[in-house]
């Protein structure tokens, strides 16, 4: 059985598209959950008119993932986006679909993006470069390694998440170092509700995989400054990322981004 998870901040306009496609994927004994996180709009007014069950959490994505996990009791837990505006498939379903056939313990949503800027900023030019240099283990996961469509073998999700937007990398990390393992189901195209979060959401993800890194041993304490400065200049690299930019704009900036040289071992 699934428990459909769909944390939610001041998602009105969209979240009821999600919980469509999430009771569409739903078979008897699953459940399908927002998680009103902080919200100060009609998120959960509007979840509860689709039709989803709807959870008072606190604000950050994590947090809100957290108290979701505190009250799952099925074998999956299928995490879902709230911003999504429109995508050529049932999301859910093919999560779900993914995830009874592949055998796999993790299943990661890949996914087309018309524009390269957003997340995919962050997980070229922070996340990809940190997790191979600390954690090769975690392997190829697809394009989107930070995507918000995932399925997970509730047995191997390690509670508490972090509270922020570092909770993607850290689900990555702690399930491939406990040895479970990875699959990657397509999506299709999609298109969200996209809005900046500046530096803050790159800044996150990168300190937890650099915490993670120093709490497995894998990063020397004393290089942990280098580090952290490496973070902050990528962080400032990308900062910029704005929706209308243009896609040649972004991906040069993002190739130099790349290209910076990492701190000596």
């Amino acid at each position: 059985m699934f428990t459909f998870v769909i944390p939610a901040h001041n998602e009105e306009p969209t979240v009821a598209t999600i919980v469509g496609q999430a009771l569409d994927a739903a078979r008897p004994g699953d459940r399908v959950l927002v998680v009103d996180s902080g919200s100060t709009d009609g998120t959960a007014r509007r979840a509860r008119e689709a039709g989803a069950e709807v959870l008072a959490g606190p604000l950050g994505k994590g947090a809100a993932m957290n108290a979701a996990l505190a009250t799952v009791h099925t074998e999956w837990t299928c995490f879902l986006d709230a911003d999504l505006e429109r995508s050529q498939h049932n999301l859910a379903a093919l999560l779900r679909d993914a995830a009874e056939r592949s055998g796999a313990d993790h299943v990661l949503g890949d996914f087309e993006y018309d524009y390269p800027g957003t997340i995919l900023a962050t997980t070229f030019t922070i996340y990809e470069p940190l997790t191979a240099r600390f954690f090769p283990e975690v392997g190829a996961v697809g394009a989107n390694a930070l995507t918000g469509y995932r399925a997970v073998r509730t047995r191997c999700v390690r509670t508490p998440l972090p509270k922020d937007f570092g909770v993607e990398a850290y689900l990555n990390i702690s399930v491939a170092l406990a040895g479970g393992t990875a699959d990657v189901c397509h999506l299709g195209e999609i298109g969200s509700r996209y809005r900046p979060h500046g530096g803050s959401m790159a800044t996150e993800i990168g300190t937890r995989i650099l915490d993670l890194a120093q709490e497995h041993g894998r990063l020397d304490p004393e290089r942990r400054p280098a580090w952290d400065g490496w973070l902050r200049d990528g962080v400032a690299a990308i900062a910029p990322t704005r929706a209308d930019e243009g896609r040649s704009a972004t991906l040069a900036r993002l190739f130099s981004a790349v290209r910076r040289p990492m701190p000596a071992a």
